[in-house]
């Protein structure tokens, strides 16, 4: 049986460095551009990177959510990040919600792991056997799932899928 792994949410320094503290196996943040959750502080391309630093002294990985919606006028903007974040970060997924963002991060050379944010909406089983083509490795489950819907999920879920639940709901 393999073990849950415990990610904790970061949307500024003292939140990340609590959850190193507190012993998360991973912890997910964002930057101050291209997040969806606009409202945290989230972090500078510096500050992340002296803490992803500090992650890795401690074998906690860092999952980066890049998970707002790309326009086409923000692609050369959106490419020059990413290739500073693959230089400076590192992290070891991204969660998106924009499928252009695969083949965005891979020219900005990422070769780690795509999650599925919960804002990319995977709702039903069918749905689950699309994921790896696309180079999936992880998906975000809605909040709003009920254990039976959760359930039902997993029961489908490719061998090569993780599923990741919030176990807190919305914050």
């Amino acid at each position: 049986m393999k073990l849950p792994e415990i990610l904790a949410p970061a949307g500024d320094k003292n939140s990340f460095l609590a959850a190193l503290a507190a012993g998360a196996d991973a912890v997910y943040c964002g930057l101050k551009i291209f997040s969806a959750r606009m409202e945290a502080e989230n972090f500078s391309m510096e500050d992340l990177a002296g803490l992803a630093k500090l992650a890795r002294k401690r074998k906690v990985k860092v999952y980066v959510a890049f998970n707002s919606l790309i326009k086409e006028t923000e692609l050369e903007k959106v490419l020059r990040i990413l290739s500073k974040l693959v230089e400076y970060v590192d992290p070891d997924a991204l969660i998106i919600q924009d499928l252009s963002m695969i083949p965005l991060a891979r020219k900005a050379g990422f070769k780690k792991e795509f999650h599925l944010s919960t804002l990319g909406n995977l709702t039903f089983p069918a749905g689950l056997q699309t994921m790896p083509p696309l180079g999936f490795k992880r998906i975000v489950l809605p909040r709003e799932f009920t254990i039976d819907e959760i359930k039902e999920m997993a029961l489908n879920t490719p061998a090569d899928i993780g599923l990741e639940i919030f176990i807190h709901g919305a914050l």
